[in-house]
């Protein structure tokens, strides 16, 4: 009944539901950032969990020419390499 491969299924799993709630909160803090003022407590609530995982791409898009637009691709980035991410660990499955 119990075994290595339920532990490493259930292991999965959870860590695919991690990456779900990270992916919702980068969207829901892209779309609050249009609304709400960063230093509002919801925001910064977000931005606890959010930032370790966007900000090595806010490194990586500060190289990137958006033409003078005060556009940020970071989150955008993030959220797809999570998606990619979630979706190999679902392969394994």
């Amino acid at each position: 009944m119990f075994g290595p491969n339920l532990i490493f299924r259930q292991l999965i799993l959870s860590v695919i539901w991690f990456i779900r709630i990270l992916s919702w909160g980068i969207v829901i803090n892209s779309l609050l950032s249009w609304v709400l003022e960063p230093m509002h407590p919801v925001r910064m609530f977000l931005r606890r969990f959010i930032e370790p995982i966007v900000a090595p791409f806010r490194a990586l898009t500060s190289r990137l020419n958006t033409s003078g637009l005060p556009i940020d691709f970071s989150p955008l980035f993030a959220y797809i390499a999570l998606s990619i991410i979630s979706s190999l660990l679902s392969h394994l499955l």
